[in-house]
């Protein structure tokens, strides 16, 4: 597992020790023993109340968003929740879509080729200095 979701996982056990038994007992046991037995052992953090002012990571806070959204919120709570989701989602989706349309990419290609067809530069080199002196030499022995 990665090091960062067990980091998370150790701050989420803290994290349910501060909770009140209410609320802990609505966590089903398998994912509360699932996090305690995921957690790195090395990863030492102490939480203390008010959760605002600590630096919690952010895997920490998105799975903390879940459970609460999964088994701690009212069934209409939930269900608002899972809406706003969908569309966040759903905003998300469109403007990925809108970015990364395939006919406007290619229309982007081919208005780029026109305009590098259409601006293109002739170099004009003029000629050194030895160049002009042996050009002048010339000039006078065909006269």
């Amino acid at each position: 597992m990665n090091i960062e979701y067990q980091r998370a996982f150790a701050e989420i056990d803290e994290i349910f020790k501060l909770m009140p038994m209410d609320l802990l007992s609505k966590i089903p046991p398998k994912l509360r023993q699932m996090i305690s037995e995921n957690k790195a052992q090395d990863y030492k953090i102490k939480i203390e109340e008010p959760l605002e002012e600590k630096n919690l990571k952010k895997e920490t806070v998105v799975i903390l968003g879940l459970i609460y959204r999964d088994f701690i919120s009212s069934p209409e709570e939930r269900e608002q929740l899972q809406l706003k989701e969908a569309e966040d989602l759903k905003k998300i989706e469109e403007e990925m879509q809108k970015q990364y349309d395939i006919n406007q990419i290619f229309d982007k290609r081919k208005n780029k080729q026109i305009e590098q067809n259409d601006t293109e530069l002739i170099v004009y080199k003029e000629p050194s200095f030895l160049k002009k002196f042996f050009n002048l030499i010339k000039g006078i022995f065909k006269k």
